[in-house]
């Protein structure tokens, strides 16, 4: 009976003790929680590209957030246009070859393409450029979701990689951010 009862928990212990052999490090090298507000309303290092005649309102929002004390929402209303929200300074000194992922969470309504049919995406790629640009379809995945949903990307950086970029093409609805963050994956 001791050799049995020995048995499962020498098993349940091989169960809930993660393995070197079956888990990844991940290592924080950049996040954005959208908790500074700023005087002109845009976190900091981050701007925005409307295109003319492209209507639209952005800002921290304290009653929808995933955590913490703000999220960020951009609404554009019908019929839409395009809007590219960009982090200005790029996040440096990444390591060529070297597995990078990205996590965010969004919530949205009303979600739709700009009457030039572009759809709203999030990119994360770096410099010099993968080809083709690593991008999250975000009609498709967010398509009946209700309320926050949390997307991830991977990438490897290539060779001659030396900074990443990130930026949201946002076309018709309204759009919270929070939480993105960006790890090192793997070693």
């Amino acid at each position: 009976m001791k050799s049995v009862s020995g048995l499962i928990c020498w098993f349940a212990i091989c169960m809930f003790t993660a393995s070197p052999g079956f888990c990844e490090a991940y290592h924080l090298i950049y996040e954005e929680g959208f908790e500074k507000r700023t005087i002109d309303n845009i976190p900091e290092d981050w701007e925005f590209k409307i295109d003319p005649k492209t209507k639209t309102q952005y800002g921290f929002d304290d009653a929808e957030k995933h955590s913490g004390n703000y999220s960020y929402k951009i609404d554009i209303p019908a019929p839409g246009g395009r809007v590219t929200f960009s982090k200005i300074n790029t996040v440096k000194n990444i390591r060529p070859g070297q597995r990078y992922e990205v996590s965010l969470w969004l919530k949205v309504k009303d979600l739709g393409y700009s009457p030039n049919f572009i759809a709203p995406a999030f990119r994360f790629n770096t410099h010099p450029r993968l080809r083709p640009v690593p991008t999250m379809d975000l009609i498709f995945l967010m398509k009946g979701e209700t309320g926050w949903k949390n997307l991830a990307l991977t990438i490897t950086a290539p060779p001659d990689a030396a900074e990443m970029n990130l930026d949201f093409v946002l076309t018709r609805g309204t759009v919270w951010i929070d939480d993105l963050q960006i790890f090192e994956v793997g070693e």
